[in-house]
Protein backbone atom coordinates (compact mmCIF):
# COMPACT_ATOMS: atom_id res chain seq x y z
CA UNK A 1 0.00 0.00 0.00
CA UNK A 2 1.54 3.75 -1.10
CA UNK A 3 2.20 5.20 2.22
CA UNK A 4 3.26 8.70 3.91
CA UNK A 5 4.82 9.38 6.33
CA UNK A 6 4.26 12.15 9.08
CA UNK A 7 5.92 14.17 12.02
CA UNK A 8 3.92 15.69 14.73
CA UNK A 9 5.89 19.00 16.07
CA UNK A 10 4.08 20.28 19.17
CA UNK A 11 5.01 23.93 19.22
CA UNK A 12 5.12 25.46 22.77
CA UNK A 13 5.22 21.60 24.17
CA UNK A 14 4.52 23.33 27.70
CA UNK A 15 0.75 24.61 26.78
CA UNK A 16 -0.44 21.35 25.77
CA UNK A 17 -2.71 19.93 27.95
CA UNK A 18 -3.37 15.73 28.16
CA UNK A 19 -6.91 16.66 26.78
CA UNK A 20 -4.99 18.71 23.78
CA UNK A 21 -3.25 15.38 23.21
CA UNK A 22 -6.84 13.43 22.99
CA UNK A 23 -7.67 15.78 19.93
CA UNK A 24 -3.75 15.14 18.22
CA UNK A 25 -4.93 11.50 18.31
CA UNK A 26 -8.24 11.48 17.08
CA UNK A 27 -7.40 14.09 14.29
CA UNK A 28 -4.56 11.37 13.26
CA UNK A 29 -6.86 8.68 13.29
CA UNK A 30 -9.07 10.59 11.06
CA UNK A 31 -6.26 11.58 8.51
CA UNK A 32 -6.03 7.94 8.60
CA UNK A 33 -9.39 7.11 7.87
CA UNK A 34 -9.46 9.69 4.61
CA UNK A 35 -6.13 8.48 3.13
CA UNK A 36 -7.55 4.57 3.57
CA UNK A 37 -10.58 5.17 1.24
CA UNK A 38 -8.25 5.67 -1.26
CA UNK A 39 -5.73 3.16 -0.33
CA UNK A 40 -3.07 5.07 1.32
CA UNK A 41 -1.78 4.62 4.31
CA UNK A 42 -0.88 7.42 6.96
CA UNK A 43 1.59 6.51 9.60
CA UNK A 44 4.04 7.32 11.71
CA UNK A 45 2.49 10.18 13.55
CA UNK A 46 6.14 10.51 15.64
CA UNK A 47 5.86 12.91 18.18
CA UNK A 48 8.37 16.02 18.90
CA UNK A 49 8.54 19.52 20.66
CA UNK A 50 9.59 22.29 20.67
CA UNK A 51 9.36 24.30 24.23
CA UNK A 52 8.02 28.05 24.50
CA UNK A 53 11.18 29.12 24.72
CA UNK A 54 12.85 27.64 22.00
CA UNK A 55 9.94 28.49 19.64
CA UNK A 56 10.92 32.45 19.67
CA UNK A 57 7.15 33.44 19.95
CA UNK A 58 5.61 31.03 17.47
CA UNK A 59 3.66 29.41 19.97
CA UNK A 60 0.74 31.09 19.23
CA UNK A 61 0.63 32.13 15.37
CA UNK A 62 -0.56 36.01 15.06
CA UNK A 63 -0.51 35.72 11.08
CA UNK A 64 0.38 33.29 8.03
CA UNK A 65 3.49 34.98 7.46
CA UNK A 66 4.44 33.36 11.25
CA UNK A 67 3.11 30.11 10.42
CA UNK A 68 5.73 30.37 6.80
CA UNK A 69 8.71 31.09 9.30
CA UNK A 70 7.64 28.69 12.54
CA UNK A 71 8.17 25.81 9.49
CA UNK A 72 11.30 27.72 7.27
CA UNK A 73 12.72 27.37 11.22
CA UNK A 74 12.48 24.25 12.05
CA UNK A 75 12.24 20.72 10.42
CA UNK A 76 12.59 17.04 11.38
CA UNK A 77 15.21 15.40 8.62
CA UNK A 78 13.54 12.56 6.54
CA UNK A 79 11.20 12.14 3.81
CA UNK A 80 7.74 13.05 6.09
CA UNK A 81 5.57 15.78 6.67
CA UNK A 82 6.11 18.07 8.80
CA UNK A 83 2.54 18.75 10.79
CA UNK A 84 3.19 21.54 13.17
CA UNK A 85 0.47 21.64 15.88
CA UNK A 86 -0.03 25.31 17.56
CA UNK A 87 -2.49 25.84 20.55
CA UNK A 88 -3.69 28.93 18.43
CA UNK A 89 -3.82 30.47 14.99
CA UNK A 90 -5.56 34.18 15.43
CA UNK A 91 -8.19 34.97 12.76
CA UNK A 92 -10.38 32.47 10.84
CA UNK A 93 -7.31 30.54 9.33
CA UNK A 94 -7.04 27.06 11.29
CA UNK A 95 -4.03 25.33 9.47
CA UNK A 96 -1.83 26.66 6.40
CA UNK A 97 0.21 24.72 3.78
CA UNK A 98 1.65 25.35 0.46
CA UNK A 99 0.06 23.42 -2.09
CA UNK A 100 2.93 20.58 -3.53
CA UNK A 101 4.95 20.92 -0.45
CA UNK A 102 8.79 21.46 -0.94
CA UNK A 103 10.61 18.12 -0.88
CA UNK A 104 13.58 20.19 0.60
CA UNK A 105 13.22 20.57 3.82
CA UNK A 106 15.87 22.97 4.56
CA UNK A 107 14.87 25.37 2.40
CA UNK A 108 14.19 28.87 4.05
CA UNK A 109 12.14 31.63 3.99
CA UNK A 110 9.85 32.52 2.47
CA UNK A 111 9.28 28.69 1.61
CA UNK A 112 6.88 26.92 3.93
CA UNK A 113 8.59 23.23 4.62
CA UNK A 114 5.58 21.68 6.61
CA UNK A 115 1.79 22.34 7.15
CA UNK A 116 0.68 24.27 10.53
CA UNK A 117 -2.53 23.34 12.20
CA UNK A 118 -4.54 24.81 14.89
CA UNK A 119 -6.66 22.79 17.67
CA UNK A 120 -9.52 23.63 17.51
CA UNK A 121 -11.46 20.80 19.08
CA UNK A 122 -13.23 18.53 16.78
CA UNK A 123 -12.58 20.40 13.68
CA UNK A 124 -8.78 19.32 14.10
CA UNK A 125 -10.16 15.98 12.54
CA UNK A 126 -10.47 17.59 9.25
CA UNK A 127 -8.26 20.45 9.42
CA UNK A 128 -5.26 18.07 9.75
CA UNK A 129 -5.83 16.17 6.70
CA UNK A 130 -6.86 18.83 4.54
CA UNK A 131 -3.49 20.54 5.58
CA UNK A 132 -1.87 17.48 4.64
CA UNK A 133 -3.72 17.18 1.61
CA UNK A 134 -2.03 20.48 0.25
CA UNK A 135 1.31 19.77 1.16
CA UNK A 136 1.11 16.35 -0.96
CA UNK A 137 -0.51 18.37 -3.95
CA UNK A 138 -3.98 18.88 -3.62
CA UNK A 139 -5.86 21.98 -4.42
CA UNK A 140 -9.31 23.10 -3.16
CA UNK A 141 -12.30 21.41 -4.73
CA UNK A 142 -15.34 22.48 -5.05
CA UNK A 143 -17.83 19.71 -3.47
CA UNK A 144 -18.37 20.31 0.15
CA UNK A 145 -18.28 16.65 0.44
CA UNK A 146 -14.80 16.50 -0.67
CA UNK A 147 -11.50 16.45 1.83
CA UNK A 148 -10.01 19.60 0.00
CA UNK A 149 -13.29 21.93 -0.14
CA UNK A 150 -12.45 25.44 1.50
CA UNK A 151 -13.75 25.53 4.75
CA UNK A 152 -13.69 22.69 7.47
CA UNK A 153 -16.70 22.72 9.62
CA UNK A 154 -16.45 23.70 13.10
CA UNK A 155 -17.80 20.53 14.35
CA UNK A 156 -15.54 18.18 12.66
CA UNK A 157 -16.85 15.33 10.27
CA UNK A 158 -20.12 13.77 10.36
CA UNK A 159 -18.71 10.96 8.13
CA UNK A 160 -15.37 10.43 5.85
CA UNK A 161 -14.87 13.24 3.66
CA UNK A 162 -14.14 12.55 -0.22
CA UNK A 163 -11.11 12.40 -1.63
CA UNK A 164 -11.34 11.35 -5.42
CA UNK A 165 -9.28 8.67 -7.85
CA UNK A 166 -7.90 11.46 -9.30
CA UNK A 167 -6.58 13.32 -6.49
CA UNK A 168 -4.99 9.96 -5.60
CA UNK A 169 -3.12 10.09 -8.49
CA UNK A 170 -1.80 13.15 -7.63
CA UNK A 171 -0.87 12.24 -4.18
CA UNK A 172 1.44 9.34 -5.09
CA UNK A 173 3.63 12.12 -7.41
CA UNK A 174 5.03 13.56 -4.32
CA UNK A 175 8.19 12.76 -3.34
CA UNK A 176 7.27 11.70 0.23
CA UNK A 177 4.74 9.26 -1.06
CA UNK A 178 6.14 5.97 -0.94
CA UNK A 179 5.14 3.41 -3.29
CA UNK A 180 4.85 -0.64 -2.99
Amino acid sequence: MPHVAVNLIYVGWENFATDDLAVVDAACWATRQVYWQIGFDMFGFDAYSIGVTDAQGYSYIDSDSEAQWLTSEWTIPGNAVDVFLVKSYVGPTAGLSPVKGTCNKYETWPSMTGAVVELVGPATNGVMPHEIGHYLGLDHDGDPANLMYRSVDAGGFTSVPLLTFGQSLTIAQHCFTTLP
